[in-house]
């Protein structure tokens, strides 16, 4: 209703909100379209008003990885801001300028500007500035390697947000940013923990996008049962209208692990080829190399198989693929300029040697050297599972060298360091591939499995400490409600997420057999495993598997159980 000439500033203000309010949705690409629409009918004499759209339009950007677009918004920003007095403003254009150095490498300048962005959002008591930058450093520390001073900045803003009556508004947001870093550090636990509170309290789209990503990663590399497969499809429904790169580039990892978990090779290169894709839509050469190494897992998994069954040409798409990634990859890193002695740099060249290392495998080369290398480089970072992933892959290629008794004694230690920090943390499907190698090894490791691992039962949840002082909605002190495995309980839309039967619908031309193969399927099951609870033969699972797909028309199997979910084909 307001005049394009008459009402400029009132109209850039609304096509401002509109575009944060489309961001909280999802909807990324509406959210820049009234961003850049807000700046174009800001007047150019009312620098509050463009103080207010162009911050709005440079934090977007730097939310999208487009940091140099943001960067260069960012410096008008502040400047109108300035020009306007507009104290609030300046600060949160100095979060956002903050955030931006601290991804392009500058550490120090970006802990000076947020430290500034704080000062200023205190004192003018904008808690809601203050809280974001909290979130901000969390991350800047996170992508740097300071993963603990990340943890206990998030404690501090979280006791803050506590005591000003806002924790279930930033409180929880502060959960579901930092659950990532607990997830690195080993503390699964609190990791897990953190991820379901700010998941049922959470409002905005893109936060709980945040916390599902962390939850899966956590039941995939914990159980990598049914309570994945529901968050991935989950996951995959809401990539629909969330497209932001930071957050589709880790459900496609995601995805990429379930699948090789599931042995389920086509699966795991679809989702690494979109991640992949997704990944190189960003300035984020970090975020990058992480996927890179992920797509090269799956390649080195497509070139065993395919040299298996004797497929030359599959063993030299894989090869090619591998050598492609890998150089874009290595061209992101080193385009950045970030001296190779910062925290992210340190982390992406720890990426970048995972990649190689699964490189060499795809071409038949596999190099124990070459893995005990990337075991250190992860262990001088602190990631203790890719610690342990890099030794089991270490013990692997040992005894594929064929010699013998001594490959099996060479292996054992390497074997027996993956298996100690697997138990450790609850990572039972890494635990299970140990226990499998070592045995078809005749090694004997030194730690037992868990029962749940010797049977096709579903294995325990992860162990770790709970962190003290957490207090929980209804629950006192001392944790959220906790199920028969001592993990917090959902409720809610958590429930809803993680553990709720869904209702059985229609058939959809299902015969009553593929109804029961494809709850399995969303469950998570391997073939083998379906086979062995239905009593058929792996080939006959294959069989049903494929007419699942034609009927349900998808392409893998983390869609059907995304397309199973969303129509109540499945029951738990």
């Amino acid at each position: 209703a307001l005049d394009d000439r008459a009402g400029r500033s009132r109209l850039a203000l609304l096509h401002e909100q509109l575009g944060m309010l489309r961001r909280g949705a999802g909807d990324s690409v509406g959210a820049l379209a009234a961003l850049r629409r807000a700046v174009d009918l800001a007047p150019p004499h009312d620098e509050a008003v463009r103080a207010r759209v162009l911050g709005g339009l440079a934090r977007h950007q730097m939310l999208l990885g487009a940091f140099s677009e943001a960067a260069e918004v960012a410096r008008q920003a502040l400047a109108a801001a300035e020009a306007a007095g507009a104290e609030a403003e300046v600060a949160a254009t100095l979060t956002t300028i903050g955030v931006v150095e601290g991804w392009t490498g500058d550490l120090e300048r970006a802990l000076e500007h947020l430290a500034d962005a704080r000062a200023r959002a205190a004192k003018i008591g904008r808690l809601d500035e203050v809280f974001r930058v909290a979130a901000n450093l969390t991350t800047i520390l996170d992508l740097h390697g300071r993963r603990e001073d990340a943890v206990e900045a998030a404690y501090e803003a979280i006791d803050l947000a506590r005591s000003s009556g806002l924790d279930a508004v930033y409180g929880n947001f502060l959960r579901s940013n930092v659950a990532y870093s607990l997830f690195v550090l080993g503390r699964w636990r609190e990791s897990r923990e953190f991820s379901v509170t700010a998941l049922e309290w959470s409002t905005r789209r893109v936060e709980r996008i945040d916390s599902l990503v962390n939850l899966a990663a956590l039941e995939i590399e914990s159980t990598g049962g049914e309570p994945a497969g529901r968050l991935l499809g989950r996951l995959l429904l809401e990539l629909e209208t969330v497209r932001d790169p930071q957050y589709a580039v880790q459900v496609h990892q995601a995805a990429t692990s379930h699948a090789l978990w599931q042995g389920d090779i086509a699966d795991a290169l679809r989702a690494a080829g979109r991640g992949w894709a997704r990944a190189r839509e960003s300035e984020d050469w970090a975020l990058a190399a992480r996927m890179a190494a992920t797509h090269l897992e799956a390649d080195s998994a497509a070139a065993t198989a395919a040299a298996e069954r004797r497929d030359l040409a599959g063993v030299a798409a894989a090869r090619e693929r591998a050598a492609q990634v890998i150089r874009e990859a290595e061209a992101g890193v080193a385009g950045s300029g970030v001296d190779r002695f910062a925290g992210s740099r340190r982390i992406a060249d720890a990426s970048l040697a995972t990649a190689r290392a699964f490189r060499a495998r795809a071409d038949g080369r596999d190099d124990p050297v070459r893995w005990a290398a990337v075991a250190e480089s992860w262990a001088a970072i602190g990631e203790l599972y890719e610690v342990a992933r890099a030794r089991w892959r270490q013990g692997e290629a040992i005894l594929r060298s064929g010699e013998g008794r001594a490959a099996r004694a060479d292996a054992r230690p390497a074997l027996d360091e993956s298996a100690r920090i697997a138990a450790s943390l609850g990572a039972n499907p890494l635990l299970r591939a140990l226990h499998e190698l070592a045995n078809r090894a005749l090694i004997r490791l030194s730690v037992t499995p868990p029962p749940a691992l010797r049977t096709a039962g579903r294995p325990t949840a992860p162990a770790g400490p709970s962190p003290s002082g957490v207090r929980w909605p209804g629950s006192g002190v001392g944790g959220a409600p906790r199920d028969g495995r001592g993990r917090p309980e959902p409720v809610g839309l958590a429930r809803e997420l993680i553990g709720a039967p869904p209702k059985r619908g229609p058939a959809f031309g299902l015969s009553p057999r593929e109804h029961e193969v494809l709850a399995l399927i969303a469950e998570g099951r391997t073939n083998r495993e379906i086979g062995e609870r239905l009593f058929i033969s792996q080939k006959t699972v294959g069989v049903h598997v494929g007419n699942i797909l034609a009927k349900l028309d998808v392409s893998g199997r983390v869609e059907a159980a995304a397309v199973a979910i969303r129509l109540g084909l499945t029951e738990a």
